[in-house]
């Protein structure tokens, strides 16, 4: 990738995103450059003629920039930066680690318990596939991190995104159906007025039991997000730092 060196040093220069968006794009158009110039290596082209075709086919004008920076930095995807970006240092990174890891234990040990999911909603049997899922996707994220070891390549944010949104997800699906609990529950008491007490403590009840499913999977699942992005970020630091630390 240090073949491109002078280029993307260039392109840098002209970038006006702030980090983590300027690497991501910089290590974009280095991965596709690299990825052309094995396509005309193996064209049997020689490696000077490979690069110099590369360096004509690439157009890295002030407009291609500016679009890669509208693709790059969304204001989504400048929120989710910023988000993931406010636990600095090792100190901080260590407090975060261990109320994850307290977070996580407290809510694995509420969440084995068979009454919670007798008082709860039944709206937990939409809840429970949707953490599930998410917990498999966090792992399957996870493992490719793990094999790819310290090499960078695209794919490895792909997806991190729908993670945190899953959590969004499990949030909005718990609001509307206590919502619609409610709702039931003023019908009921409507058509019983005596025993209006009785309706509104047992929608409290069956909430809070609803709450502590849907919470601690919001939880965990941006718990799990946090760090996966985390680990991206800091593969893409250091590719950053081979790519223009390298001489050609």
């Amino acid at each position: 990738m240090s073949r491109f060196t002078q280029i993307l040093s260039d392109a840098d220069s002209r970038l006006t995103v702030p980090e983590p968006a300027r690497s991501r794009i910089l290590l974009e158009i280095a991965a596709d450059m690299e990825d052309l110039r094995r396509e005309y290596l193996a064209r049997n082209v020689s490696e000077e003629e490979a690069v110099a075709a590369v360096v004509d086919h690439f157009d890295l004008s002030d407009e291609a920039l500016r679009e890669l920076v509208r693709v790059h930095d969304t204001p989504v995807k400048r929120s989710l930066d910023s988000l993931s970006g406010q636990v600095r240092g090792p100190w901080s990174r260590l407090l975060l680690i261990v109320f994850a890891f307290f977070v996580i234990l407290v809510s694995g040990t509420l969440l084995l318990q068979g009454d919670l999911y007798r008082d709860s909603s039944r709206l937990i049997w939409v809840l429970l596939p949707l953490i599930a899922a998410g917990v498999v996707m966090a792992g399957t994220r996870g493992v490719r991190l793990i094999r790819a070891g310290d090499l960078w390549n695209p794919g490895l944010r792909s997806g991190l995104g729908r993670l945190l949104g899953l959590s969004v997800v499990i949030l909005l699906v718990t609001g509307a159906g206590l919502w619609v609990e409610l709702y039931l529950s003023a019908l009921r008491i409507r058509g019983a007025p005596g025993e209006a007490l009785i309706h509104l403590v047992g929608w409290l009840h069956m909430a809070s039991a609803t709450l502590v499913v849907s919470l601690s999977g919001a939880l965990v699942l941006g718990f799990l997000w946090f760090f996966l992005e985390a680990r991206v970020r800091q593969q893409e630091s250091k590719a950053i730092t081979g790519l223009f630390g390298e001489v050609s």
